[in-house]
C-alpha cells in the first residue's frame, strides 16, 4: 500500500506565529534531485545498488526542502522510511492506469521546520487541472502528461511563508517545453506580488542557452546558479552515473527563485562512494535567504 499523501489544505496549528511575524532574514536550504527511476535497465547502477547512497546524499546536505524527479512509488516509500526527519507529498503522473506505476515529482520537507499550508498538483498539458487519461497502446499526449507538485510552506520559527514548485519537463525540446515553461511561469506570476517562490526541477534543456531557460526566466524567476555568491562543482548536472567530464556539459537541473530571496551558495553535488554515484544526474543544492 502506498504511503503517498496529497495535502490539499492544512491549517497551521494553533499557537504558531502569525504569517506576518518575522525575525528578519530566514535561511532556507533546498535541493533538486533527479534520482533516476527504478525501472531503468541500469545494471550495476540500478536502484537497489544506489538507494542507500541517495539517502546518504540527502542526509549529508540536510536541505529543508528536496524536490525529486523520476521517483516511483517503491522509491518514495523507501525514502519515506529512511529519511525520518522528512515528510512528503505528491502524486504520480497517472499515465499507466494505476498509482505508483509512473513517475512522480514529490516534495520532501523537514517537518519540524516547515509546515505545508496548502499544496497541489497540475499537469503540463492543455488541461492542467484535469488528470490525464491513462495511456493505452501507442497513444501519446503532447507534453507527455508531465506534472508539477507545489506547496505553500509556513516556516515555523519565523512565521514566513514560501511557495515551492517541483517539476520534470519532457525530453522533447521545442514547443512542448516552451508550453510547459509558459504554464509554470503563469502559475508563478499569479501569486501575490512580493511572494518568495522557489522552482525546482529537471528541465531537460541547457540553462542560459535554451529557449526553455529564457522563457522560464523572463517573467521574474531568476536562476540561482547565476545569482549565487558562491558556486561549487561543475556546471554540468547530468553525469551518466560517473564523474563529470568534458563530454557532458549541459546544466539541465535548475533551481529558480522569485521574489525577496537572496542566493548565497549553489553546489552541483558530486557525492559518491568509491566511484558509485547516487543517480545519473547530480543533485543541485542551494543556500537561500528569505529577505
Amino acid at each position: 500500500m502506498s504511503r503517498m499523501v496529497t495535502v490539499v489544505s492544512m491549517i497551521v496549528a494553533t499557537g504558531l506565529m502569525a504569517p506576518g511575524f518575522s525575525w528578519g532574514q530566514v535561511s532556507l536550504e533546498v535541493m533538486t534531485f533527479n534520482i533516476r527511476t527504478a525501472n531503468g535497465r541500469d545494471g550495476e547502477n540500478s536502484w537497489p545498488h544506489r538507494k542507500d547512497l541517495v539517502v546518504e546524499t540527502i542526509e549529508r546536505f540536510s536541505p529543508q526542502v528536496v524536490g525529486l524527479q523520476e521517483a516511483l512509488d517503491e522509491q518514495i516509500e523507501f525514502l519515506d522510511s529512511a529519511l525520518s526527519e522528512y515528510r512528503w507529498f505528491g502524486i504520480d503522473r497517472g499515465l499507466n492506469g494505476g498509482v505508483g506505476l509512473s513517475e512522480a515529482t514529490p516534495i520532501f520537507y523537514r517537518y519540524r521546520e516547515l509546515s505545508p499550508v496548502e499544496s497541489g498538483n497540475f499537469w503540463l498539458t492543455s488541461t492542467p487541472d484535469v488528470p490525464p487519461v491513462p495511456r493505452t497502446g501507442n497513444r501519446r499526449r503532447r507534453g507527455g502528461g508531465r506534472i508539477v507538485t507545489w506547496a505553500r510552506f509556513h516556516h515555523r520559527a519565523s512565521g514566513r511563508q514560501v511557495y515551492v514548485f517541483n517539476t520534470h519537463f519532457t525530453l522533447r525540446r521545442g514547443q512542448s517545453q516552451l508550453d510547459s515553461a509558459a504554464l509554470v511561469s503563469t502559475r508563478v506570476s499569479a501569486l501575490p506580488a512580493g511572494t518568495p517562490v522557489v522552482v525546482l526541477g529537471d528541465f531537460n534543456n541547457n540553462a542560459e542557452e535554451s529557449d526553455t531557460w529564457h522563457r522560464m526566466t523572463s517573467g521574474g524567476l531568476r536562476d540561482a546558479w547565476v545569482e549565487a555568491t558562491t558556486r561549487t562543482g561543475p556546471i554540468a548536472t547530468y553525469g551518466d552515473f560517473g564523474p563529470p567530464g568534458e563530454a557532458l556539459t549541459e546544466r539541465v537541473d535548475w533551481i529558480l527563485v522569485g521574489g525577496p530571496i537572496a542566493v548565497h551558495a549553489v553546489e552541483t553535488v558530486l557525492h559518491n562512494e568509491s566511484g558509485r554515484y547516487p543517480s545519473d544526474h547530480y543533485p543541485v543544492a542551494a543556500r537561500l535567504t528569505l529577505q
